[in-house]
């Protein structure tokens, strides 16, 4: 069975008076993976901490578990697995009494508990490590530990705050990968906090982008990507870019291209608007076909793709993606034209904004 939780009305100011969130509601279905994704000190795991019992919400705000009132429950009556960056293991103790240790907490039988310990341990493919000092592990196994840990326990939520941080890129890739795998196949209600965004693609049903202890959008990563509701998550959300433009009658004038309106700028006839796209937002072409022209200030090769950084057609640099056999070198000068269907328009900030209209037109 898995738990729907419910935030309602929930704020949290700590003792010195700091407001760390703004009250907002938050539904998370049974079974339903939710990122909570954003950067330092918007407010998290703050959240991640009240589905937890760590925090408490301010008066008035409530916490629901399947219509069960747990606002004021402690983490060991919410019965909520937790798995941390820092994995929080025992280190006077093997791979398998750390993961029995929350079992012998519960009180589970030990027949029980050493069934639910080996069958951990094989899910996790450490089942090789049962004896062994935590000491004597890599960083990833020792993730894998806790994952077993949390889970062996049969939380209602599992609750994961930035666990792969500390491991290096291409373990941080696989053992994303294997807990995606995981949390379908168990089906759980998880949450999972993380300022890396690829993480939150690719693990989260639904992500929740915070600013400054605000939700600024929720929805699927297909739309947090491609349908930004605000500039914050269109500027914090993918390699992002941003130029200034005009509408006149429904039509987005950038430099000498006129374009027909993006989806979201059909309530925008006229006035400056601030143009966010990503990496394929440009696209380099002859001289002839170009809106822009610009100086490479470096080039990045990805192996699927070469990376632009490129000065001098808006106020701060772009990043261009292109094709990877291109033989392009810092210094040389690039044309470019938009790719209409790839932009997002908002109102001009009243010129604060980093990369208002001033390109350099062909």
């Amino acid at each position: 069975m898995t738990t729907q939780i419910q935030l309602r009305d929930c704020a949290k100011t700590f003792a010195d008076g700091t407001r760390a969130l703004a009250p907002f509601d938050l539904t998370i279905e049974g079974g339903e993976t939710i990122v909570l994704l954003g950067p330092s000190g918007c407010g998290k795991t703050t959240i991640l901490r009240m589905i937890a019992g760590l925090e408490f919400p301010d008066a008035g705000g409530k916490i629901t578990f399947d219509g069960d009132d747990v606002t004021h429950q402690s983490i060991e009556k919410r019965r909520v697995g937790m798995v941390f960056q820092s994995y929080a293991l025992f280190p006077n103790m093997t791979v398998a009494q750390n993961v029995a240790y929350g079992l012998k907490v519960h009180g589970v039988a030990r027949g029980e508990s050493d069934a639910r310990v080996k069958a951990m341990l094989e899910m996790m493919h450490i089942e090789m490590l049962a004896d062994r000092a935590i000491d004597q592990l890599s960083g990833g196994q020792r993730q894998r530990v806790a994952l077993a840990r949390a889970i062996a326990v049969q939380p209602r939520v599992l609750l994961l705050d930035e666990p792969l941080t500390a491991l290096d890129a291409k373990l941080r890739v696989r053992l994303r990968t294997e807990i995606n795998a995981l949390l379908r196949k168990l089906g759980i209600t998880a949450v999972y906090v993380t300022h890396d965004q690829e993480e939150a693609m690719a693990l989260g049903d639904k992500i929740v982008v915070m600013q400054k202890g605000k939700i600024a959008q929720i929805g699927t990563p297909h739309d947090i990507y491609q349908k930004p509701q605000n500039p914050f998550v269109a500027d914090f959300v993918g390699a992002s870019n941003r130029l200034g433009g005009q509408m006149r009658d429904g039509k987005l004038h950038i430099g000498p291209g006129v374009f027909d309106g993006p989806g979201n700028a059909h309530s925008l006839h006229h006035g400056p608007v601030d143009v966010f796209f990503r990496a394929d937002g440009l696209s380099t072409c002859d001289l002839e076909n170009a809106h822009f022209s610009g100086d490479v200030a470096a080039v990045s090769y990805l192996g699927e793709r070469l990376r632009l950084t490129v000065s001098g057609i808006g106020e701060m640099p772009l990043i261009i993606d292109t094709d990877p056999d291109h033989a392009i070198a810092p210094g040389s000068k690039i044309h470019c034209r938009v790719n209409p269907d790839r932009l997002t328009v908002f109102p001009a900030d009243g010129g604060n904004s980093s990369a208002s209209a001033s390109a350099t037109v062909i």
